[in-house]
């Protein structure tokens, strides 16, 4: 079954008509120079230790949750859940013969299916977004975490989106078609209020500006494809009107005035320990 257009094939990605196809785009992306830097701030900000208790939900393919492994030791455990069985039938496979201390379960992250006081660090990476209620996901992810425990959670916010170079009126139109793509696009930005009212404390925050201004990049042409595509189908621009903003972004590109940015919310924090 197709999943719909006004919603991102990462909220249910065994409905998609190709869920591998999620597989190799979590591969590819998480082996950028930026989520590999993501990917390490978070893991400096969970300060993982030997024999700690890890949950990454969300997990995907479990890259953090084997590497994490490797840093707890025997005596540790890292857990990964995700809504994907195809995702978890993947990490499954990839921890096959290891020998490391993980575990992978199909779960949903607004109702996590462990004990209270579980986990001294809890992992969450670009999957608030996809959730209807990701404010009930985070009252789990407290609750499942130990006392001081460290919770580190990245997300980005769509509504910081700008695109430089084409005509504002229609830009502005296929910018709030992309948010709509999401259950949640302007989580990120919410995270540190959740954080406080949670009563999270130590909490920090790091804003990152994800900028792109290689128009012939490959995903980037994807991306901007993914902008126009939907809203031609639902008659929010005309195909003439979307041919045209692709075709003057190129322009600008060429003129090196193509710019395209969103924000990436870096957000850490402890459980009261008392």
């Amino acid at each position: 079954m197709q999943t719909s257009l006004v919603e991102s094939g990462y909220s249910n990605i065994d409905n998609t008509n190709n869920p591998t196809k999620y597989v190799r785009r979590l591969d590819k992306q998480g082996a950028t120079n930026l989520w590999q830097g993501v990917k390490a701030q978070m893991l400096s900000l969970l300060e993982v230790g030997k024999g700690d208790s890890v949950i990454d939900v969300g997990c995907g393919t479990g890259s953090d949750v084997r590497a994490i492994a490797q840093i707890v030791g025997e005596n540790g455990r890292v857990v990964g859940v995700d809504s994907s069985t195809t995702m978890i039938q993947e990490a499954l496979q990839r921890a096959k013969g290891l020998n490391l201390p993980t575990e992978f379960y199909v779960g949903d992250a607004e109702n996590l299916e462990f004990p209270d006081n579980s986990f001294d660090c809890c992992r969450v990476e670009r999957v608030l977004q996809h959730l209807h209620n990701p404010q009930q996901s985070l009252l789990e992810i407290v609750r499942v975490a130990n006392l001081g425990a460290r919770i580190v959670i990245v997300e980005p916010d769509y509504g910081s989106i700008k695109i430089e170079g084409a005509d504002p009126t229609v830009t502005s139109k296929l910018i709030k078609r992309r948010c709509s793509h999401f259950r949640s696009p302007n989580i990120g930005m919410q995270l540190p209020l959740l954080y406080k009212r949670l009563e999270l404390e130590k909490i920090a925050v790091t804003v990152t500006p994800v900028v792109n201004d290689n128009f012939e990049d490959n995903h980037e042409k994807f991306l901007l494809s993914k902008y126009v595509e939907p809203a031609v189908t639902i008659g929010l621009v005309s195909a003439q009107e979307g041919s045209k903003w692709i075709n003057d972004l190129k322009g600008a590109a060429d003129q090196g005035n193509y710019r395209h940015t969103i924000s990436l919310f870096l957000v850490s924090g402890r459980k009261p320990d008392v």
